[in-house]
């Protein structure tokens, strides 16, 4: 069976497993919440309704970890992704390096969007004694979340496709998947009680926006795609997945740090710098990330044998 036939196999088992375990799960969840407060806030509980598709996202990932687990030997995900995770002496140095470029870029694309006027300045005093705390805390968010989906996406995917596909073709349906993922992003309000299709409802709540909101959701389908392309070439070019991991920690740093400094004025230059909840919606965004693309290139142009990376 060809490598992306046994993929999407395993997603549509994932999405099972989670349909199968979503309103199990939801009878546990309502039953800590009448009991008591301690995951209220996590899932916007009020007035006995709560928002699902933050719960749906973890059995998601609960889902593919059994999933994982279970078929590790034969999808070879261990010796897959231990390939780009080598520690060496220059494995600090791709990230950082990764880590700067990204920071820079976004540094750039903010004082562009504060020249035009599509982002102010916007400083909450209170904050100011917990601004250092903040900082270290995204920062840290930042490095697990680009980890834990370089791993998964460049570490795993990309190589698995690349065992069956050309590498322009590899990189593009990883780009693809990586895209599509970002739009399960959907609130799912649901009341207590048991309901058995909760989590068939929630998925194709997730998926609703990719067909009935397409067009308005094609900038985030483009800027998100060129993302993956930058991280993929990142990796290859590198042979290596710190330098991914950098960029992808930076990135996440960057965007959850802006929101303590700078406010997004909405419906201005969307088209050229995006919007507040998507950065990638916008030319100066996908302009930054093509520049990046030749910046890897130039500095790794010696190194791109990709086929013999994976031998």
């Amino acid at each position: 069976m060809k490598h992306y036939k046994k993929l999407l196999l395993l997603f549509l088992i994932i999405i099972t497993l989670s349909c199968i375990l979503a309103p199990i799960v939801k009878i546990s969840l309502d039953f800590m919440l009448e009991k008591g407060e301690l995951f209220a806030d996590s899932v916007n509980y009020e007035n006995g309704i709560y928002d699902f598709g933050k719960v749906m996202r973890r059995i998601l990932m609960l889902a593919a970890c059994i999933v994982f687990v279970i078929l590790r030997k034969s999808l070879k995900i261990g010796p897959l992704m231990a390939l780009g995770m080598t520690l060496n002496s220059g494995c600090f140095r791709k990230f950082l390096f990764g880590f700067l470029i990204a920071i820079i870029s976004l540094l750039i694309y903010y004082s562009l969007a504060l020249y035009f006027g599509a982002w102010l300045i916007h400083i909450d005093y209170h904050l100011v004694g917990i601004v250092i705390s903040k900082i270290i805390k995204y920062f840290l968010v930042g490095c697990l979340i680009g980890l834990i989906e370089e791993v998964f996406f460049r570490g795993f995917i990309l190589q698995f496709f690349m065992e069956d596909m050309s590498v322009a073709i590899a990189i593009c349906a990883t780009s693809a998947i990586y895209s599509v993922l970002h739009f399960f992003q959907a609130e799912v309000p649901v009341t207590r009680g048991f309901q058995p299709f909760v989590g068939c409802t929630t998925m194709s709540q997730f998926l609703q926006p990719l067909f009935s909101q397409f067009t308005e959701n094609l900038p985030s389908i483009i800027g998100l795609f060129l993302v993956g392309v930058v991280l993929s070439y990142g990796f290859l070019l590198s042979k290596s997945l710190f330098l991914s991991i950098g960029l992808h920690s930076g990135w996440v740093f960057m965007m959850k740090v802006d929101g303590l400094f700078l406010v997004r004025v909405r419906e201005k230059y969307e088209w050229v710098f995006g919007n507040s909840n998507q950065l990638v919606t916008g030319f100066v965004i996908w302009s930054s990330l093509i520049c990046i693309l030749c910046i890897i290139k130039k500095v790794y142009r010696n190194t791109h044998n990709f086929e013999a990376y994976l031998k």
